[in-house]
């Protein structure tokens, strides 16, 4: 990973961490993950594996009624797509 790729993840554990990436519910958190996805934001293909391994599981919790663990796994693929914007994001501005 490269060192911009590396603050990316960074700023966005830091955001993990303090509450600030938004959505409460499960339900909210998949509506901001579908949100995200539709902007086509790239991936590498570790990153990729990882967050469609997030969702999978995400959307099988919430599908067994499980909140608690759907909202863990839900958080967890946000932070992946939120590294990929920042570092979207980045790359642009150079």
């Amino acid at each position: 990973m490269t060192a911009n790729g590396v603050r990316a993840a960074a700023l966005a554990l830091a955001f993990l961490l303090t509450g600030c990436l938004g959505p409460d519910t499960p339900e909210e958190q998949l509506e901001s993950i579908e949100a995200l996805q539709a902007k086509k934001l790239p991936m590498t293909d570790e990153q990729k594996a990882l967050f469609s391994k997030h969702l999978e599981n995400g959307r099988k919790a919430l599908a067994a009624g499980n909140k608690e663990e759907a909202g863990k796994a839900f958080d967890a693929a946000l932070a992946i797509l939120k590294v990929a914007e920042d570092t979207a994001l980045f790359n642009k501005a150079d």
